[in-house]
């Protein structure tokens, strides 16, 4: 009975901290990624609380460099071609860290029509620093960037 209670404790446990993951992939219908050569960082959005630019975007610009896409700096995209504007995505990601719980949103945006073609969410919770909740969410959002832009 003992060993049954205790069991049902750690799946309820488990379920419910699963069920508050704000993890997301969502791709926009019709949308040909594999078009996309391409990609620039630009205009961050964010409200961190006590964590700075600083040591959250080299996160976001090697989890974008990790893909199959090139980067472009944004003061370089008026030196490509309409043919690469074409193969362009703006890259453009927000980043939100409390004591509670820290998630970053990134989006891809087409170039030439402004039309969102992907998006992805990572979040973590429950670490023992705030750096730390960070360094997780980058992580995880690491891997669904990858798997979009494979």
């Amino acid at each position: 009975m003992r060993k049954t209670k205790a069991f049902l404790i750690v799946l309820l446990t488990t379920l419910l901290f699963g069920s508050c993951s704000t993890d997301k992939t969502l791709v926009s219908k019709g949308s040909k990624l594999d078009k996309y050569e391409y990609a620039s960082i630009v205009q961050a959005r964010n409200s961190f609380g006590t964590v700075n630019d600083i040591e959250i975007e080299p996160g976001i610009y090697d989890a974008v460099e990790s893909t199959r896409l090139q980067m472009v700096g944004e003061r370089r995209i008026q030196d490509l071609t309409e043919e690469q504007k074409e193969k362009l995505i703006l890259v453009k990601y927000t980043a939100t860290s409390t004591p509670d719980e820290s998630v970053i949103s990134i989006s891809f945006e087409d170039y030439m029509t402004g039309k969102v073609v992907a998006s992805c969410r990572a979040s973590n919770r429950f670490a023992l620093t705030r750096q730390r909740d960070v360094d997780r969410a980058i992580k995880k959002l690491r891997s669904r960037i990858t798997s979009i832009w494979k």
